[in-house]
């Protein structure tokens, strides 16, 4: 039970206690506001039982998995089984159920009740199961649900008896409570009857599972407890007398006792009871073999007490097959889990006995995995190396087998990498890397790996056993030093101890060095360099390793005060007694005389060795009385240092330094005496450079410099140089075979120079310079050559030499004349070399990598990867352009082709308010006597609303308009002129007019009308000035205008083709540009790029044909090699003939190679250029498939626009002749289309509508392919068959009676036969209208309208069954129906283009999922396998031997020209 149990459980149960208010409604404890079991609180209280349920769930679970195979004495709470534990959980959780949710005091005896059962299954549970195995724990447990169960009981007895027959029970509770806990927690004795276990012969799996766990722990403590000792005593020999079974345990142990008395196996008390719990438990598993937790007990004995965890497994894989329980498998899968943890842990040492010979094997592996790998590169190298014998190499195929040789270098290293990383590597191994190094490719990692690592290893065991015994340094031959390190910036490294060879180097005893501060021994300058070492290892490393330095130089002082120049290894161990440096020192073998000078930043001499004596003259002493620098032994050394050092060549100058003398007068005799000599000097930078942990450091510290100074013979100035010089040709020699000095001939070459070398130490080797300077005698040296040269100029000397007489000639000349001679040769000298190229020389694999490797890529191929990058964004962004006005332009042509509509619906709406005027009119003035005799009187009333609709209706369309935008390009602009001109004249009663747009005249129209929906029937009379001005201008100005603004609405939708038609034109023409760009482009850069890498794989024509054969023979005899046995050995014989060709092919003399044409192709051509093509062509069809749609879209606009224009005009048309007619009937006089009485223009009007009618349906027809099914089905049902169920839907006002019988049941054959009717009708008034006679009397007449003769003849035409078949026709049916058609053709016109912007978004997305996947999945790659390509291809190049780098002439010149484009 967790702390938050109990606060989970309340926070949720809070949610389900409700309570009864006054009115006896339930209402949550804590929230009052909120009625229970209603609303929204059903579906939160359903959440809380379930969450409970869940709970309850997991905490049974839980609980169930809570327990223990064995007594584990990390957990003091582990359980033998867990369902005690659960109902410590259940009484927890239903006393707080109950209480929270039972109505208290009401049902208090069923909450006591319940809360004392659980508690008594508690107590039970734990005092008589004891789930416990620790019995502190269990004692606890037992008083804890013992007073819980004591304290429910006593609530039931004082509930129950409370003032009957008990008073003051919780007294008594208090009272009674101690004795309880002490009957509790008092030590139970012993529970198991032994002498009953012996004595009953079949007990039950319980008692033998108690049996034998007593019985254990009797054999564990029976030696510390002298109770349990008698206890087991007594029951081994009660079962000796009592045991029935004849192999039992005691009985076969005495029995072998007897016989074997010396094997105290047989006698020990603790085996033979181990023997018996066995039997035991074997015997119960007999009786009771399906009993699951009897064989778990036993298999924990088996694994825990016998050590036997096959027999143990066995018995788990038993209890599994007898359907356990859930507890059950849990404790099977836990005892599963010890028997693999024991087993693991007793399988260790088995793997450390097998550890040798699976590293054996590992090694095997290891050393045929390496051996496999190195013969594929030797394979790979001979096809490598034969491709060049090619008459025309393929370069493509050296590219091939290069990379196959770099894959395989690269396997190899990181196996090589492994093996020191795991300090497994085998001489076996390392002979095979040795050969591999020599025969087939250097592997610079590999080299020396076994004999480094050999000395290491003796080194470190070494120096350990010293710094662990602190014994003499005796076993060293050569000179070491131990140093204690301390990690204080003011505590200086002492000296711990030193062996023979070291006190003998510096002439120190052990007593003056042992204790003393390394100053002592060591040169100032790197005794700084010593402290940034100490400061940089405390500061960085960890303190727990041992570290390995490089070698370093550095310089000792010996006991003379003389330096000494040495190299020393380093190692650092920290101890317990401290961090100690155990420094192996060497000096360099050196068959010259050379002397060393230490000085600092500024020139000044710290130190000097002892040869300074024999070359310079320089005594110690010299450095104690006067301080020099070295200025004035070498004046332009400290000025041009930096050049120097910063070169790489050699650099000779010539030398006449004083010669100094040892005397204390040294001032005279510096001004007195003059030796001229040369010196070749090296010059060095004294640095931290491997002196420092840190790794951030780029650029080391400089303390101050030494020189390397070597005295060596004459070098002979070349032909061209003019100097004026006697050669010396005959001089003194020492012969070591006849111990003389020899005169004889000396050789004109120039001497070899032994000593100067490179230094071992990697810091400084690539700082090294030699030269000679001259020093300048001062003035008092000129006068005293003049005076000798006055005294005795031509005076000769001669000497006897081998019985001859020879002239010893002077070297000296005048020093004006040498002094000039000397300028120019200098001059001579530096253009001789800036003439020359610098030779670059590659010492070594990972030099010629640095070089290679840090050449930049071509600017050629980066300035087409720009222009390429920058046309595919280009084409991108055009692309998403011509996306974008797409799908603007057709949302500007379902706007633009609305607008059209709207603009006819405008103006048919105008004509329908007309028509209600009219019929307004004639009803106040008893004129519509027929039509409100057919509508029962409801004429005027009908008008009146129809009136109102169609003004609404207009005002919609006439806000949709005005608020429009309409934008018409300068093509069109006489249309724009035109409309917005103030030409349409607006008349008035008095005949009198006013100017204005046409939009104004619309705004005045509605004007008038709203003013005349507002007014009563009185109003409309041509007296009225609003109803005169309305109708005259909608029969005369209005119609004759509309034709503008239909033109400016259809000039939008042409503004709008034209525009596209320009754009899409534009656009496609441009992505054809990029793509032709694009591709003209890609294969430039596919051509640079494989002309980049020919140029670069083509360097291997440099190579001579013999060299070729030469590497092709070592990787054969390689191949041979790995086929040898182990003991056959094989010599490697070099013809010194062979050797001198050699180095005649180095130097690049002769080179057949070159005058041979090589073939390359860039792997994968084909397969680039293909893609290329495929992704080309695509784009290609993607950008032509939007610009042929987008031409299609116009030319369907273009087709269809004259049918949405005509569809939505037609009705106007058909009710301007009606609303016409019907004024001509009423007013003989009145004006109609601006003119008079016009019965001729009327008629001309209604041929038009019969033309526009057949053009109508000439369009449907030839747009019958484009239309929609659903169009054409309703333009059928209207025109050519029944059309009264699309009139009824639209216009309740029509029921099915009046639309089927209308008009003699024509409508029944389609609206095309009735608009047919409708012309003959017109026409049918209109010649009514033409036969009057004014002396005529019409007796026939219907109704008797006006006392007018005429009025009455004209208002009877219309009052007839025609003219008002007519007047229904044009203000219902057509309208209706027209209405219907054109809303159709609109939904087919804005599904059409959605249809298209739904295809042309799903083309576009692909078009970018397309281009998304070409640039980063194709093109990018594309670019990286190139620039790895030719990465690799330079890694190729590393292939040519460093030797043939190093003096091929041509090799040499490609390598100054990478370093330059580099540079």
């Amino acid at each position: 039970m967790t702390v938050g149990f109990v606060e989970i459980l309340r926070l949720q149960l809070g949610f389900l206690v409700c309570k009864r208010d006054q009115n006896g409604k339930l209402k949550m404890l804590y929230t009052i506001d909120q009625e229970c079991w209603t609303g929204s609180y059903i579906i939160h209280a359903c959440i809380v039982i379930f969450s409970l349920m869940i709970m309850f769930l997991i905490v049974i679970i839980g609980s169930k998995l809570f327990i223990e195979v064995k007594n584990n004495k990390k957990n003091a709470f582990s359980q033998r089984e867990g369902s005690t534990y659960t109902f410590m959980f259940l009484y927890a959780s239903l006393s707080m159920l109950i209480y929270s949710i039972i109505e208290q005091p009401k049902y208090s005896i069923v909450v006591i009740l319940i809360q004392f059962g659980t508690s008594f299954l508690f107590f039970y549970k734990v005092h008589f199961k004891k789930p416990f195995y620790n019995k502190n724990i269990q004692k606890l447990w037992s008083a804890i649900s013992g007073l819980v169960f004591y304290t429910n009981f006593m609530l039931l007895t004082a509930y129950t008896f409370e003032h009957l027959v008990l008073i003051d029970t919780m007294k008594a509770w208090i009272v009674t409570m101690p004795m309880l806990l002490v009957i509790l927690l008092q030590d139970e004795r012993q529970t198991i009857n032994l002498i009953k276990a012996n004595m009953i012969q079949q007990l039950s799996s319980l008692e033998i599972i108690q049996l034998s766990e007593f019985l254990i722990e009797l054999c564990e403590d029976y030696e510390k407890d002298t109770n349990k000792e008698i206890l087991l005593l007594g029951f081994l020999e009660v079962h000796k007398q009592t045991c029935l079974n004849p192999k039992c345990a005691i009985k076969t142990s005495a029995e072998l006792s007897k016989k074997f008395k010396d094997n105290l196996k047989y006698t020990d008390k603790r085996i033979i009871l181990k023997e018996i719990i066995n039997q035991i438990y074997l015997l119960g598993l007999e009786t009771y073999p399906l009993n699951v937790d009897l064989k778990l007990h036993y298999s924990y004995f088996l694994l825990e007490v016998q050590e036997q965890g096959q027999k143990a497994l066995n018995e788990v894989n038993k209890a599994e097959m007898g359907f356990p329980s859930f507890d059950q498998q849990f404790l099977i899968f836990k005892m599963r889990q010890i028997i693999d943890d024991n087993y693991q842990k007793s399988t260790i040492t088995m793997d450390q006995v097998k550890y040798i010979q699976a590293k054996d094997r590992s090694i095997k592996y290891q050393y045929k995995q390496i051996k496999q790998l190195s013969e594929e590169c030797a394979y790979y190298k001979i096809s490598f190396w034969n491709t060049l014998l090619d008459e025309n190499p393929n370069l493509s195929q050296l590219q091939k087998y290069g990379n196959l040789i770099l894959r395989t270098i690269n396997l190899l290293n990181k196996q090589l990498f492994k093996l020191e990383r795991s300090n497994s590597l085998d001489p076996q191994i390392y002979r095979l890397i040795d050969k591999f190094s020599k025969y087939v490719h250097n592997l610079d990692s590999s080299k020396g790996i076994q004999i480094v690592n050999k000395k290491k290893l003796q080194s470190q065991q070494s120096e350990h056993q010293y710094l662990k015994s602190q014994e003499e340094l005796t076993s060293y031959s050569y000179p070491v030093v131990v140093l204690e390190l301390f990690g204080k910036a003011n505590q200086p490294t002492i000296i711990k101890n030193i062996n023979q060879a070291f006190h003998s180097l510096l002439g120190y005893s052990k007593t003056d060095v042992i204790g003393r501060p390394l100053q002592l021994i060591l040169q100032n300058t790197y005794l700084k360099l010593h402290s940034v070492f100490v400061e940089s290892y405390f500061s960085q490393l960890r303190q727990d390793q041992v570290y390995e330095t490089q070698e370093r130089t550095q310089f000792l002082v010996s006991k003379t005060k003389y330096t000494l120049q040495t190299f020393s290894t380093n190692s650092i161990f920290t101890t317990d007694k401290g961090v100690f440096q155990f420094c192996r020192v060497r000096q360099d073998i050196c068959y010259n005389n050379c002397a060393y000078i230490i000085f600092n930043l500024d020139g000044k001499i710290e130190n000097i060795s002892a040869s300074c004596i024999n070359i310079l003259n320089l005594d110690i002493r010299l450095l104690q009385i006067r301080q020099l620098t070295i200025q004035k032994l070498f004046p332009y050394l400290m000025f041009n240092k930096d050049d120097y050092i910063n070169k790489m060549n050699l650099i000779v100058f010539e030398n006449h330094t004083n010669s100094l003398s040892k005397s204390s007068d040294f001032e005279d005799k510096y001004n007195d005496q003059c030796v001229s000599q040369l010196y070749y000097a090296q010059l060095y930078e004294i640095s931290t450079r491997n002196y420092s942990f840190s790794q951030g450091e780029q650029r080391p510290q400089i303390f101050g410099y030494y020189l390397k100074i070597q005295i060596n013979e004459t070098v002979l100035p070349k032909e061209n140089y003019l100097i004026k010089r006697n050669k010396l040709t005959y001089q003194f020699k020492y012969s070591i075979d006849q111990n003389s000095y020899i005169y004889e001939q000396v050789s004109q070459s120039t001497s070899q120079y032994e000593s100067i070398k490179n230094d071992s130490e990697p810091q400084e080797e690539p700082k090294v310079c030699v030269f000679t300077q001259q020093s300048f005698p001062s003035k008092k040296q000129f006068s005293m050559t003049n005076l000798k040269q006055g005294l005795g100029y031509d005076i000769k000397t001669m000497r006897l030499f081998q019985g001859e007489i020879k002239e010893i000639l002077d070297l000296d000349q005048e020093d004006e004349e040498e002094e000039q001679i000397r300028e120019k040769t200098q001059k001579l000298q530096l253009e001789e070399q800036k003439q020359q190229p610098q030779q670059i020389k590659i010492l070594n694999q990972e030099d010629l990598m640095y070089h290679l490797l840090n050449v930049p890529y071509s600017s050629i191929l980066k300035k087409l990867i720009i222009i390429l990058n920058t046309l595919m964004i280009l084409m991108f962004a055009i692309a998403v352009g011509m996306y974008l006005v797409i799908i603007s332009t057709q949302s500007q042509f379902q706007s633009a082709i609305g607008l059209l509509a709207v603009s006819n619906q405008r103006f048919a709406s105008i004509l329908k308010i007309q028509s209600n005027l009219q019929d307004l009119r004639g009803c106040y003035l008893n004129l519509e006597q027929y039509t409100i005799k057919s509508t029962g009187g409801r004429y005027v009333a009908i008008n009146y609303v129809e009136l109102n609709n169609e003004l609404e209706v207009l005002l919609e369309a006439d806000n949709i308009l005005t608020s429009a935008n309409v934008n018409i390009n300068d093509d069109y602009k006489y249309v724009v002129d035109e409309f917005q001109s103030s030409n349409v004249k607006m008349f008035k009663k008095d005949n009198s007019y006013q100017n204005f747009t046409f939009t104004q005249a619309i705004q005045q129209m509605i004007s008038k009308a709203i003013s005349l929906n507002n007014s009563n029937i009185t109003s409309f009379v041509d007296q009225n000035e609003d109803f005169h001005y309305y109708l005259h201008n909608t029969l005369n100005s209005i119609p004759k205008s509309q034709l503008i603004s239909q033109a400016y609405y259809y000039s939008n939708i042409l503004s709008l083709i034209d525009d596209l038609f320009i754009e899409e034109n534009l656009f496609f023409t441009l992505q054809l540009c990029c793509l032709v760009f694009i591709g003209l482009f890609f294969q430039i850069y596919i051509y640079f790029h494989q002309k980049y890498l020919k140029e670069i794989i083509a360097l291997f024509l440099e190579i001579q044909e013999s060299l070729v054969k030469k590497k092709i023979n070592s990787f054969q005899l390689y191949i041979q090699l790995l086929q040898l046995s182990k003991d056959d050995e094989i010599e490697s014989i070099e013809d010194e003939s062979e050797e001198q060709d050699e180095q005649d092919y180095y130097l690049g003399q002769s080179n057949k190679f070159k005058n041979r044409r090589s073939v390359f192709q860039i792997n994968n051509y084909q397969k680039i250029q293909i893609n290329f093509i495929f992704f080309l062509a695509l784009l290609i069809s993607y950008f032509s498939y939007l610009y042929f749609s987008s031409t299609n879209i116009t030319e369907q606009t273009n087709t269809l626009v004259p049918l949405v224009n005509l569809t939505s005009f037609m009705p106007t048309q058909y009710r301007l002749i009606d609303n016409s007619i019907k004024e001509l009937l009423y007013d003989e006089n009145a004006i109609l289309f601006n003119e008079l009485n016009s019965i001729q223009k009327l008629q001309q009007e209604i041929e038009n509508i019969k033309l526009l009618d057949a053009e109508l349906h000439v369009l449907n027809q030839k747009n019958e392919f484009i239309l929609s099914d659903q169009y054409k089905q309703v333009f059928d049902d209207i025109y050519i068959q029944n059309p009264c169920e699309i009139i009824m839907a639209n216009d309740p006002s029509v029921n099915s009676t009046a639309c089927l019988n209308f008009n003699k049941d024509i409508l029944q054959e389609g609206l095309s036969v009735a608009i047919t009717n409708f012309f003959e009708n017109a026409q049918n008034m209109l010649q009514q209208y033409s036969y009057y006679d004014k002396n005529a009397i019409y007796s026939n007449l219907t109704f008797d309208i006006s006392q007018h003769h005429r009025k009455n003849y004209t208002c009877n035409i219309y009052n007839t069954r025609i003219g008002n078949a007519n007047r229904k026709m044009q203000k219902v049916f057509i309208r209706v129906c027209h209405m219907q058609l054109l809303k159709e053709l609109q939904s087919y016109l804005n599904q059409h283009y959605a249809d298209l912007q739904l295809q042309f978004t799903l083309l576009f997305m692909i078009f970018c999922v397309i281009s998304v996947f070409v640039y980063f999945l194709v093109w990018i790659p594309l670019q990286a396998r190139f620039y790895y390509e030719s990465k690799t291809a330079r890694q190729i190049q590393s292939l040519i031997p460093i030797d043939l780098f190093n003096n091929c002439q041509s090799l040499q010149t490609y390598l100054r020209d990478i370093k330059e484009t580099f540079n």
